[in-house]
């Protein structure tokens, strides 16, 4: 029974992920105009190995379709020269799995860019001729590899980064997978050469995925067949993320955080990906864990959609030295469904939240309801 429900959290997961990918499969004939830049200094690096940017989008399904099956477009603002302001760093974007740069940092750069910040937003982890997935047959996904692999290409990436600018610090935001590999580096680095490190819904103490993790790891009894399976049907970068991985307990042995390091963390109560919550959030107590719904329980953004949250993207600029106002925008997600199976929580059941309950708030529990 319990390898049975896995199959299908494993299934369900995937599922939405091939929804997703579809949208970019459907825009595939408009793909072949080069991305839209904006007036300015626009001129791509070429040690970035990016391309040009490509538009702003406002939400996920927007991005997707803009995308296409375009390979390795900029989000608008990167990857471009710049020189922080004093006092500050470069800041390092990175993707999560199964996605790219621009998939997920459409709107998050240009706002930020316009704030002034200096950023770079690199793709890793694209599996190579001799590996596959099905999700990796789309060429546009990203952190598909082995993390090790993947993070292997964030150092050098950094490295030269570094050595063109002449920065010897970097900021560093990561969403889900990127998180984890944020976290990977700054434990790796000994916390050398980093400022902040902002995770947004980060795996950073393994994912149960639902639940899935654990059938997962019962199936692994039979000839490693649940890794097999997930790395199969998902990403070689899925299996490294799950809560049982050696990946996962060798970047938490001895603890994660490092000296010096600001660490941030933004969790959202409804992540139908990283669960339980903790499992976003940093144990150090110096590091700084918020939640997306306290004192908004209006902003339902689920996994996918945070980095096109107004309210996350403020505080993602707050944490990198800026002081904006926090908007509060009603959001609801239209891939994760805005409940998390895993917590049978109601938005009226947030911890934390002090704004009482929106019209939103309402219509989505009744929905919940009656699932």
């Amino acid at each position: 029974m319990g390898t049975h429900r896995a199959f299908a959290k494993l299934a369900r997961s995937a599922t939405a992920l091939l929804a997703a990918a579809g949208v970019a499969l459907a825009a595939a004939p408009n793909a072949a105009a080069a991305p839209a830049s904006v007036p300015g200094n626009d001129q791509v690096l070429s040690w970035t190995e990016m391309g040009d940017w490509g538009p702003k989008a406002n939400d996920f399904p927007t991005v997707m379709v803009n995308q296409g099956m375009t390979e390795n477009i900029s989000p608008e603002g990167t990857n471009v020269q710049c020189v922080p302001a004093p006092g500050e760093n470069p800041v390092v974007m990175i993707h999560g799995m199964n996605s790219n740069s621009y998939q997920t940092y459409a709107r998050m750069a240009p706002e930020l860019k316009a704030m002034g910040k200096c950023l770079y937003a690199f793709n890793v982890g694209k599996l190579g001729p001799d590996e596959f997935s099905v999700l990796g047959s789309i060429p546009t996904m990203r952190n598909m590899t082995p993390l090790d692999t993947a993070l292997a290409e964030l150092t050098a990436k950094i490295e030269t980064l570094k050595a063109e600018t002449g920065a010897t610090e970097v900021d560093i935001v990561g969403h889900s997978a990127g998180g984890t590999l944020a976290a990977a580096y700054a434990k790796q680095e000994q916390g050398r050469g980093i400022g902040t490190v902002v995770s947004l819904a980060g795996v950073l103490h393994g994912t149960t995925l639902l639940g899935a993790s654990y059938g997962l790891e019962q199936l692994n009894q039979f000839d490693n067949a649940g890794d097999k399976a997930a790395g199969f049907i998902v990403s070689p970068s899925l299996v490294d993320l799950l809560q049982h991985s050696q990946f996962m307990a060798k970047m938490n042995e001895g603890g994660l955080e490092q000296p010096g390091v600001n660490y941030v963390a933004i969790s959202t109560q409804v992540d139908e990906a990283v669960t339980p919550m903790a499992a976003s959030q940093w144990n150090a107590p110096t590091s700084n864990n918020i939640l997306l719904q306290d004192g908004c329980s209006a902003d339902l953004s689920g996994h996918i959609g945070l980095t096109f949250s107004p309210r996350a993207i403020a505080l993602v600029a707050n944490a990198l030295g800026r002081n904006v106002e926090v908007p509060c925008v009603p959001v609801t997600a239209v891939f994760e469904g805005g409940i998390n199976d895993n917590a049978n929580v109601r938005p009226e059941h947030v911890n934390a939240v002090s704004d009482g309950i929106t019209e939103i708030d309402g219509r989505i529990a009744q929905a919940a309801e009656s699932r």
